[in-house]
């Protein structure tokens, strides 16, 4: 099986070169890693070039003008020939020698379409600041806790297979685009959560998904509004929408909420979390 990471970049030069490390450094070499650079003002796409002229047959560079994030990441899946697609942010890394075991899980599991597992949070200078470990995924629960709190993105591998290729990272979406791309990817899927830790999340201050917690910024907005289309749009695809109508809804809300949090304290989640 061959793996494909698919990485967006966007002046991350002081990141990108990490990134790539945590690639093509792993116990796994049958892999393409493609990066489109997005426009960046910065020397990201000389520090890149430095490193196809190491490993001219693992990297491949497309080069765009700024378009956004998603837009990258679309014309990434473009270029994918891996039997297993994997997304790692540029200013993100995968842990030492976790490909082999991931290629060897879905060997041992074929009716798997996706695997994921737990992401370390580091500071911008790599210090270590906590584990995040996520629960069993249920599609109903990521509907109402959000799916980007139930999925990793820079954690989870899922399968190339043909009829994916159909789906696309939607456009209109700004920062919850790795949600709602779950919420179609993941339906009706089998999907395999892993107690191992597989990625590192880099949390620092130009991050996308640190901007969207910010409540005085305009992004916190933007993204409260993206989560509840997503919400609504993954509950009318199940079958209990047709008895239950969305406006409805809130009693599974309320009761998925608070099972995971429930759960979440029984893993000790909210007793070992340092503050940011």
């Amino acid at each position: 099986m061959k793996i494909t990471i698919i990485t967006p970049n966007y002046n991350y030069a002081n990141y990108i070169g990490k990134a790539i490390e945590s690639v093509v450094n792993q116990d796994y070499k049958n892999i393409e890693h493609i990066i489109v650079d997005d426009g960046s003002t910065d020397n990201s796409v000389e520090i890149i070039k430095s490193y196809i002229e190491k490993y001219p047959n693992k990297i491949k560079l497309i080069c765009q003008k700024n378009k956004g994030q998603s837009n990258a990441l679309n014309n990434a899946l473009k270029e994918v020939t891996g039997d297993i697609i994997c997304w790692l942010n540029s200013d993100d890394t995968f842990c030492p020698n976790i490909f082999k075991k991931i290629i060897q899980l879905f060997e041992q599991n074929p009716s798997v379409f996706a695997i994921f597992g737990n992401i370390n949070i580091i500071d911008k200078n790599d210090k270590f600041i906590r584990t995040n470990k996520y629960l069993r995924f249920k599609y109903i629960s990521a509907v109402f806790n959000g799916f980007g709190k139930e999925i990793p993105s820079n954690g989870i591998f899922w399968k190339s297979i043909q009829n994916n290729f159909n789906i696309c990272f939607d456009e209109e979406f700004d920062y919850s685009m790795d949600a709602e791309f779950w919420s179609r990817l993941l339906i009706n899927k089998k999907v395999k959560k892993i107690n191992f830790v597989l990625a590192n999340f880099r949390w620092h201050e130009k991050a996308k998904t640190i901007q969207s917690k910010n409540k005085t910024n305009f992004g916190y907005i933007k993204a409260v509004e993206e989560e509840y289309i997503i919400m609504k749009k993954s509950y009318e695809k199940l079958n209990i929408s047709k008895i239950i109508p969305f406006n409805y809804s809130k009693i599974f809300y309320y009761y998925y909420r608070l099972r995971r949090i429930f759960f979440r304290g029984l893993k000790g989640e909210y007793f070992k979390r340092n503050k940011l």
